[in-house]
């Protein structure tokens, strides 16, 4: 283990074994508890912290870096921020990898027109400043994904298909989109839609790409259909929900849809907003499903229901993929799908 310095006048610098003398265990011990090695049994590792903290010893990750050729950095390459489904995600990420001794690099994909500023951030990682990226953005046909992983970068794909030769050289944590989709359209039939419309994120994005098949899939089993007019795109945000419903919410009542089904939470705030707006009652009027089960799905006040799909299981085991990957690079790719589930709340809940 490289030791570092903490520079105070009149003092010499703590090291490694000072921090091993003054806590009574192996330097090798305090090298392992100080990388988060899982054979150091937890008290020790507590008590090898606190004194490496009182004494002011810190890690020269440089001097590890040689010796390892590991920067004991993990990139995460996250989607755009204000969709609260990505904090989840890299909260998640952040307490895994620091509990394992890495420090995370975070790249956002905030909206960015020309697509230059993101492509160079990601291109940068390449540089040897981490040692495996965990992706999460809609970009996954980025060509800058391939230049990672042709420089030898390991690469986990968390919450998001992948349609491209991509999916054959990258770990890939997801859900099962289709039968999301299938299952909002199954239980908006069931309660009792008639003119179901969609409001959807963009085309290209092939997580959402799939939720949309396996809607139409399970309308079309139901009886129902989705024609072209009742369908709105956009990006993944409120804005494209209020927008889009208002203008659907426009028609007169006997053609105006009487269900939504929003590709994502996020966008089904701006429909539960539009419907206020417009003194329609939901589900009287319209009934509105989601998909994620964010936090705020289910406040009172919002009381969405929504398809859930397990973001925190997945992003852990996203983590647990990435530091197998680094450990050994020659492993056989994951690609693990999770379950999801329907939650039924207010919105969707018609009296029969």
């Amino acid at each position: 283990m490289g030791d570092s310095t903490v520079s105070t006048p009149g003092r010499e610098p703590v090291t490694g074994y000072d921090v091993a003398r003054a806590a009574g265990v192996s330097q090798s011990t305090v090298s392992r508890a100080l990388r988060g090695d899982a054979r150091v049994v937890p008290d020790t590792r507590e008590l090898v912290l606190r004194v490496a903290r009182e004494m002011g010893y810190v890690v020269n990750v440089s001097a590890r870096s040689l010796i390892t050729r590991r920067t004991s950095s993990v990139a995460v390459v996250s989607g755009d921020l204000r969709n609260p489904s990505f904090p989840v995600l890299i909260d998640t990420l952040q307490r895994r990898f620091h509990a394992d001794g890495y420090r995370v690099v975070l790249v956002s994909d905030q909206e960015d027109a020309s697509g230059g500023g993101f492509e160079d951030s990601v291109a940068g990682l390449r540089g040897g400043i981490v040692d495996g990226v965990v992706y999460t953005s809609a970009r996954t046909s980025s060509p800058v994904v391939g230049d990672l992983l042709d420089a030898g970068m390991p690469v986990v794909v968390l919450n998001r298909d992948v349609d491209s030769d991509l999916g054959d050289r990258v770990d890939r944590i997801t859900s099962d989109n289709v039968e999301g989709g299938r299952l909002a359209a199954r239980h908006l039939a069931e309660t009792g839609a008639r003119r179901p419309a969609m409001v959807a994120g963009p085309r290209d994005n092939p997580s959402l790409a799939r939720r949309e098949r396996g809607f139409r899939a399970g309308l079309r089993a139901c009886g129902l259909s989705l024609p072209r007019d009742r369908v709105r795109r956009g990006q993944v945000d409120p804005r494209t929900g209020l927008e889009a419903a208002l203008d659907l919410f426009s028609a007169p009542a006997g053609e105006r849809p009487d269900a939504v089904f929003c590709q994502t939470d996020y966008i089904a705030l701006g429909v539960l907003d539009a419907a206020g707006r417009l003194g329609l009652s939901v589900p009287g009027d319209v009934a509105v499903i989601g998909y994620n089960d964010l936090d705020w799905a289910g406040w009172s006040m919002i009381d969405l229901t929504t398809v859930r799909q397990p973001l925190v299981q997945m992003a852990e085991a996203a983590a647990a993929a990435m530091l197998a990957r680094i450990e050994d690079p020659a492993l056989p790719f994951v690609h693990r799908v999770f379950d999801v589930d329907l939650v039924p709340r207010g919105s969707t809940r018609r009296p029969r």
